[in-house]
């Protein structure tokens, strides 16, 4: 397969999940590369990687989110010869996790799947507006699901976490980010267990 490179406003196709040869049918989600490392994803998903008709103006918007070369590089990535979607503004405002210490988090206590999951931080964070010098607008209670489900985390996403949640939006139906249910001490459902493995590898 080609390396792709970072291109703004390039048209690409990502296969969801980890890489796996022997996977009977994958996933596949429509996406646009934006200035400054953000990727545009688009509530588009399909399993034949065919993405004929598709015009990005008339496409419902999963999230923005920034994402390392290193999930380039790693992920199936294919270019596709679709005009992008012109004059889309990012979000201006994000949430920013509380980041000092360490905490281990225990998930499906007295299960089978029992297991726990070491994070950064005490838990919480801040919605925050701006980019490089950010400003806290104000701290984001625990109960808060509103602020918490509309804004996106300015963590920077890598293969194969942001694989992983990708899949999980197409199975789920909706913009999930189990990344932020941990930060914010919700309940883990164990549609995330994939997800919880490699974050624990």
């Amino acid at each position: 397969m080609n390396r792709v490179v970072w291109r703004t406003n390039r048209v690409i196709s990502i296969e969801t999940r980890c890489k796996d040869e022997n996977r009977a049918e994958n996933v596949y989600v429509l996406a646009q590369m934006l200035d400054e490392a953000r990727l545009l994803v688009f509530n588009l998903f399909n399993t034949d990687n065919k993405w004929d008709n598709v015009v990005l103006s008339e496409a419902p918007i999963l999230f923005c989110a920034y994402v390392t070369r290193q999930f380039i590089a790693n992920s199936n990535v294919f270019v596709q010869k679709i005009a992008p979607l012109n004059g889309y503004q990012p979000p201006e405002y994000h949430i920013q996790m509380d980041a000092a210490g360490i905490r281990k988090i225990p998930i499906w206590k007295g299960t089978p799947h029992e297991r726990k999951v070491l994070m950064m931080g005490s838990g919480g964070g801040w919605l925050v507006k701006g980019t490089v010098q950010k400003e806290i607008v104000s701290e984001i209670a625990f109960t808060d699901n509103e602020t918490i489900d509309r804004y996106e985390l300015t963590n920077v996403r890598i293969y194969a976490e942001f694989n992983e949640r990708l899949y999980l939006c197409y199975k789920l139906g909706k913009n999930v980010d189990p990344m932020k249910d941990l930060i914010f001490n919700r309940p883990i459902p164990l549609e995330y267990e994939e997800y919880m493995k490699i974050l624990s590898s």
